[in-house]
């Protein structure tokens, strides 16, 4: 089981580091331009590679796919707005919360179980990421749409819950790759609708490099997702993915110099006991 912990570990790591990037991208960009780009970007990046042979999508189940795809548009648009507008701190760990309502649904759907241990592991890892990802309170901000940012944070991760469920019943029936191009053609689609409203891009967006990073890296990350799904149960790929909030954080304290608060060292404490278990599983 331990490379296929690997592939979970993986995929929060590159979520984590795409998330740092977009963050400058949409600094220099804008929200919607970067969201928009990323999923472009991904849809050209795997579309080569479909168009090269490095990949079949035969047998995918395209409106299952489609569908997915748009829940994960939508997610995506709740998480940045809550960004925008409502304290990390709080939205951070809500969204972090995604593999309890992916988890819930394998034991309700699919008739997923996990042995004691496992199931205190998973618990440990999500318990672990809730912790580690609540900064410290900073200076009083007001958010004037404090109220609407968390509503959005708590449809977010009800939405990615659901999405990576069905994403890791997908790659189970289909190429893994075949699931993550749907969701970034889909993507790219459906966020290109304000364009039809008169909505305009930025000059010359693609030359920013951190939109680049953004759209290869998070594409990479739900690959990476994918395949581990193929080999472990959904609970246990899911609460390793959301670790990514961690990751986040990690590069935060490396670039940024920021430091851990009391509770969120407790947190990582609890990911490393938990992982070890998951590894030796």
């Amino acid at each position: 089981m331990m490379l296929s912990v690997g592939w979970g570990l993986g995929a929060a790591a590159v979520w984590g580091t795409a998330d740092f990037c977009a963050q400058r991208a949409a600094t220099e960009l804008g929200f919607w331009p970067t969201i928009w780009g990323m999923n472009a970007i991904g849809a050209l990046a795997l579309g080569a590679a479909w168009g090269g042979g490095a990949f079949s999508v035969g047998g995918a189940h395209w409106g299952m796919l489609a569908a997915l795809g748009a829940g994960n548009a939508l997610g995506g648009l709740f998480f940045y707005y809550a960004l925008q507008y409502g304290p990390l701190t709080v939205v951070s760990p809500i969204t972090a919360a995604y593999p309890v309502i992916s988890a819930l649904l394998a034991y309700l759907f699919t008739g997923e179980r996990l042995g004691a241990l496992l199931a205190l592991a998973v618990g440990g890892v999500i318990a672990g990421t809730l912790l580690a990802s609540m900064a410290a309170p900073g200076a009083a901000v007001d958010y004037p749409r404090r109220r609407s940012a968390l509503t959005a944070a708590v449809a977010g991760a009800l939405t990615f819950g659901v999405v990576f469920f069905g994403l890791a019943a997908a790659a189970g029936s289909n190429s893994t790759a075949a699931p993550v191009l749907a969701f970034r053609l889909v993507g790219a689609a459906v966020l290109a609708l304000p364009l039809l409203a008169g909505a305009r891009l930025p000059a010359a967006m693609f030359r920013c490099r951190w939109l680049w990073a953004t759209g290869l890296l998070d594409s990479s990350a739900y690959l990476l997702y994918a395949a581990g799904a193929r080999h472990l149960p959904v609970a246990v790929i899911s609460s390793l993915s959301g670790l990514f909030t961690v990751w986040t954080l990690v590069l935060a304290i490396i670039f940024l110099r920021e430091r851990l608060a009391g509770r969120q060292w407790l947190g990582v404490a609890l990911l490393l006991g938990a992982i070890g278990v998951l590894a030796l599983q």
